[in-house]
């Protein structure tokens, strides 16, 4: 038999034994049309089965047609949804094929329609036209939007005093999102534009007409509109104090707006080689260090490291090797790196030497061509052999601390042929760590010239000293 007639033939026994196994699914199909009558390709339409934590979601074709992959028999509710458009929501018993029709309506509250919107298509509507105002813009984007996306910011108006106390608070917020109490130092470049910054808002985002220039955008169409993706609910953080199991503004519903991050357990996803959903978690918590979903069920499972402070170790950054493990880092009271070993569900943590820098700052993780694994250190890279159990440490030449702020890496990545990356954002200073030779070469960003920006202001940024390690120049 060739290797062609293996291929169809193996093919083929998939093909039966899918259809066997979804034998009792059912179909589900419709078709999606405005008021007017107009076919509307595009539009997200989609569907959870009652009492589970699953929703799958589809595009209309060109001819406004949707349909769904098998589902399992049962209820459902269904609904449909599109930018500019009121969400519209049925009930369908999927005990047999069935069709759900929907008509849209067009929005007509101008703020609903705003909190539809994605945040990439708020930021771009806000207005840069003259030199203050893209400067206004381009510090809003480096600094207001670190641990939260802009839809959360922008969906919201207040006049220029109710900005000005939002900015009092995030001022002396870092990007990790944890306020660190009422003496903090407040962010030098936030400190001297917040009265600009403030008015700039209000007058984008405030009681009065909008200086925002909204563009739309088009729906997906062709090969785009063929996607068919799958969301699953997860269990917010039961230490938060929410009082709540699941968040009652999930994002199914875009017109209620970006919902809060109030109780997110997830940082990092990956997939395991069995399709299996893993993430990390970043937030105080007392069960859970990985998280791990089944693609089918969607039921979710915690596996938990213990930290030095009583509390599950906290994760972040993860990425698979060849044999499917998974790596990440983790902080069990000094951070280090994880390994996740998703046949036995076994958390191992390898630390650096004391000699060395450990495992921090915003941790990037990667697996290189020959198998390695690369992590961000807050004075440069750590490059760790699985086998031998080793780690070779590379050190940016700008310090972690240094007069300009933070020098930590952020973003670490190792290449094909063995090497690793990692930045300084703040410093716009891009290191490869050699492994031919050891060492950390630089490689300095070139400055760009924006005067436009900066007018009188240029000789305060020279002597900005608290840059994060995110958060570069305006």
């Amino acid at each position: 038999m060739s290797k062609a007639q293996s291929l169809l033939f193996a093919c083929a026994t998939f093909l039966l034994a899918a259809t066997a196994a979804h034998a009792a699914d059912q179909l589900l199909s419709g078709a999606i049309t405005s008021r007017s009558g107009q076919k509307l390709e595009g539009v997200t339409v989609s569907a959870k089965l009652e009492g589970s934590t699953i929703t799958t979601s589809v595009y209309t074709d060109t001819a406004g047609n949707y349909f769904f992959p098998p589902l399992a028999a049962g209820k459902y509710r269904v609904w449909a949804q599109a930018l500019g458009f009121e969400r519209s929501t049925g009930a369908v018993d999927l005990s047999a094929a069935r069709r759900a029709d929907f008509t849209l309506q067009e929005m007509t509250d101008p703020e609903r329609r705003f909190r539809q919107l994605p945040g990439e298509m708020m930021v771009a509507a806000l207005p840069e036209a003259n030199a203050d105002d893209a400067r206004m813009k381009k510090i809003f984007m480096n600094n207001c939007t670190g641990c939260h996306s802009t839809s959360y910011a922008l969906q919201f108006r207040f006049d220029e005093a109710g900005w000005s106390k939002i900015i009092d608070l995030m001022k002396v917020v870092p990007v990790t999102g944890v306020y660190p109490g009422p003496n903090a130092k407040s962010n030098q470049i936030m400190e001297r534009h917040q009265k600009e910054l403030s008015a700039y808002l209000a007058r984008a985002r405030g009681p009065g007409e909008s200086s925002m220039k909204l563009a739309t955008r088009a729906r997906p169409t062709g090969e785009a509109a063929r996607a068919v993706w799958t969301l699953y609910d997860l269990p917010l953080n039961p230490d938060a104090g929410i009082g709540t199991r699941y968040n009652p503004n999930d994002g199914t519903d875009w017109a209620l707006g970006t919902t809060s991050k109030m109780g997110q357990l997830p940082h990092d996803g990956a997939l395991g080689l069995d399709g299996t959903i893993y993430f990390t978690s970043n937030n105080p918590n007392r069960g859970v260090s990985i998280g791990k979903v089944d693609p089918v069920t969607g039921a979710v499972k915690y596996l938990k490291a213990e930290a030095k402070s009583g509390l599950a170790a906290t994760s972040h950054g993860l990425a698979r090797d060849r044999a499917g493990n998974l790596w990440f880092d983790i902080n069990p009271g000094r951070r280090a790196l994880g390994k996740l070993d998703t046949r036995t569900e076994k958390i191992t943590i390898y630390q650096t030497p004391e000699s060395m820098s450990p495992v921090g700052g915003a941790v990037t993780i990667d697996v290189d061509g020959k198998g390695m694994v690369w992590a961000s250190t807050p004075s440069g890279a750590v490059r760790f052999d699985p086998v031998a159990e080793k780690f070779t440490e590379f050190k940016s030449t700008i310090a972690e601390k240094n007069p300009r702020g933070s020098g930590a890496t952020y973003g670490a990545a190792g290449d094909r042929d063995g090497n690793g990356w990692w930045a300084q954002m703040a410093m716009d200073t891009v290191y490869k760590g050699d492994v031919a030779t050891g060492k950390a070469i630089e490689l300095k960003m070139p400055d760009v010239k924006v005067d436009r920006m900066f007018g009188a202001d240029r000789a305060f940024y020279e002597t900005v000293s608290d840059l994060g390690f995110n958060a570069p120049l305006p």
